[in-house]
This record gives C-alpha cells, sequence and structure tokens, in this order.
C-alpha cells in the first residue's frame, strides 16, 4: 500500500522509469544495487547508501526503509546495494575484511562521475547486519566518503578482543546516529557475543566510542512524544563538536525490539527511522534542506491534507496524514493533543 499509494500522489517518475535492479562489476564479481534519483535532481545533490540485514537484498531494504519517499520530498539521491552470499547460504556483508569498502567506494566513484553528487555530503545507513556495515565504512573508509553514518538495530563488533585480523582506528571526521531498542532481541542493547562472529559493545559503549573520537560534547537529551500511548519512550541523546561539526545522536527506544521503527499504518512506533536519520544527514555537510528546514518555509501553500488511504480530509488531531503543498513537498506527521 505504501508504494502504490504515495506513486499516486507525491513520487515523480524515476528516471530510467525504474529503480533497478542495476548491475556492477567489481574484483570480477557482478554485483547488484539499486538505484533512486528524483526527477531533475541538480548537481551537487546529496546520496545516501542503505545496507540490508542478514539475508536480505537491496530490493527488500528499499522497500522496508521507504527512503525514496524521502528522496522525492528533500532533492537526493539512494542507492541500495545487495551483500554476496556467505557460507550460510545468506546475503552478508565483509564486516571483518575489506572486500565491501573497497566494492562501496568503487561504486560510489562511478555514481560520482556519472551524477555529480556533493562530495561532502556522501552518507550511509543500514539496518541489523547493513548498521555493522555502516559501522565497518566509518572506520575503515580509506578516504574521506563518508561524512556520516547512521546504524539502527545494529552493533558494533569488539574487534581488539575478537582478534580479527581487520582492525580499522577511524582516521576522518565521521558524524554517527545510532538507534537501538532496549528488547532487541538479536544484538542485545548490553552488548554479548554473537555466534560465529564474536563479542560486540553495549549501544552506550559504542555512543562513547565514537563521542570520544569526535570529541563531542552533550548537546541536549529529551523523550520524544509518546504517539501510540504505549509508555515506551524513546529518549534522545545527542553529542557535537562545535569546531568541526562532528555530532553523535543517540535513539534509545525503550523496550523497542530488533526492527526499523516507524509510525502507523506501517508501523507502531513513536517515529519514523528513516525520516530521523534524514534529518540528522541534513545537519551534516552544507547546503542541505532537511525536513524541518522545509517545515519552516511559509512561503509555500497547503493544497491538500489526505489520510493514508488517499482520502482527502480536514486537519485532525491524532490522526497520521499528509499535508501536501504547491512546492511539491508533502509532511507526513500527527498532530498530538
Amino acid at each position: 500500500m505504501r508504494k502504490l499509494f504515495l506513486t499516486l500522489l507525491v513520487i515523480p517518475l524515476f528516471v530510467c522509469g525504474q529503480d533497478g535492479p542495476f548491475y556492477f562489476t567489481h574484483n570480477n564479481i557482478q554485483r547488484q544495487f539499486y538505484f533512486h534519483i528524483p526527477n531533475n535532481l541538480p548537481a551537487n545533490s546529496p546520496i545516501v547508501y542503505v545496507f540490508h540485514g542478514h539475508g536480505g537484498s537491496g530490493s527488500s531494504i528499499m522497500s522496508n526503509t521507504a527512503f525514496n519517499i524521502l528522496s522525492d520530498q528533500s532533492n537526493f539521491a539512494v542507492c541500495y546495494p545487495t551483500g554476496v552470499v556467505d557460507g550460510s547460504g545468506l546475503t552478508a556483508w565483509d564486516v571483518g575484511g575489506l572486500s565491501d569498502i573497497d566494492f562501496i567506494q568503487a561504486l560510489n566513484d562511478s555514481l560520482q562521475n556519472e551524477y555529480q553528487f556533493d562530495v561532502n555530503r556522501v552518507f550511509a545507513t543500514g539496518f541489523s547486519y547493513g548498521a555493522e556495515m555502516s559501522y565497518h565504512l566509518a572506520s575503515c573508509q580509506t578516504s574521506n566518503v563518508f561524512a556520516a553514518i547512521a546504524t539502527v538495530g545494529g552493533a558494533m563488533w569488539d574487534f581488539v578482543n575478537n582478534g580479527w585480523p581487520i582492525v580499522c582506528p577511524p582516521s576522518v571526521d565521521v558524524s554517527v546516529f545510532i538507534l537501538n531498542g532496549t528488547n532487541d532481541n538479536v544484538f542485545n542493547y548490553y552488548g554479548g557475543y554473537y555466534s560465529g562472529v564474536g563479542d560486540y559493545l553495549s549501544v552506550d559503549s559504542a555512543v562513547s566510542y565514537w563521542v570520544n573520537y569526535g570529541s563531542c560534547v552533550l548537546s541536549t537529551s529529551y523523550a520524544l512524544p509518546d504517539i501510540n500511548n504505549d509508555n515506551n519512550l524513546t529518549e534522545v541523546t545527542k553529542y557535537n563538536n562545535t569546531n568541526n561539526g562532528d555530532k553523535v545522536w543517540l535513539y534509545k527506544v525503550n523496550n523497542g525490539l530488533h526492527e526499523w521503527f516507524d509510525v502507523g499504518p506501517w508501523g507502531n512506533d513513536d517515529f519514523w527511522a528513516s525520516e530521523e536519520i534524514w534529518n540528522f544527514f541534513s545537519q551534516v555537510g552544507s547546503n542541505t534542506t532537511s525536513l524541518n528546514d522545509q517545515k519552516d518555509d511559509f512561503n509555500r501553500r497547503l493544497l491538500k491534507t489526505i489520510n493514508v488511504l488517499g482520502q482527502e480530509m480536514q486537519s485532525s488531531s491524532n490522526k497520521l496524514l499528509f499535508y501536501i503543498y504547491d512546492d511539491g513537498t508533502v509532511e507526513k506527521k500527527i498532530i498530538i493533543e
């Protein structure tokens, strides 16, 4: 329902009329990826790479995260690579080596040559195993490619204690967004051991690692509104470095599970992870327009308000509605009373 509804109402036609799959050969291996770019996207726009979990695909993470919606609203491209099959027969990422680091950086070079994206606004995010890939990129990128990463439902491996051959102390400035649920049954919020891989850090230890690396200090902390009235508050803690702009944001979802968090009708959470991540990315680099910036633009005119079924209706409180404006932007929001 999500794709059909929004295609009819807010999304322009894709370049080449599709999102893929496309293929890129690297080290004699044909790799698959999906790619979404808004119509008439100007040069020097951002690009976001989104990584799936173990056994997933570029197509599945594209559907689950719906970054294409935000891409069309805020003018950035999105790339969804697919991992390679591992020894278990499932797609995975090489988070213990450099083969996927090399692949992603080569793919990014190719897309940069074609579309001239802003080299200061290249971002990576992922879910579960894809979150680990995002951590891996932040640490092991061989040049300053990724300005920021965002992890959802992932873990940061304890590389040193695990004795992994590839240990990459980060060497470039990078901002980090971390989102985890305290009841995640795959990666324990408080750290643990993952069979076949090794120990991983607690979420708080991972936050401390990046805060210390970026020389960040506490900026603000607050709880998001409890939209679904389940008393499972999301605690947000933000750190920053006012000298170089590095940021570390933690979203701690009390009693949250192993999921890509979303509000209704597709989820039962207090926020949409994709939207929060883009708002984070939009504050890194330069000249990016965030959704919050768009909401402060009083020169636009509201055309209509619709519900999740596409039915036009009056604005009302405590309901998920879409507000469509004459500049092509769409707000997805709930007014709480």
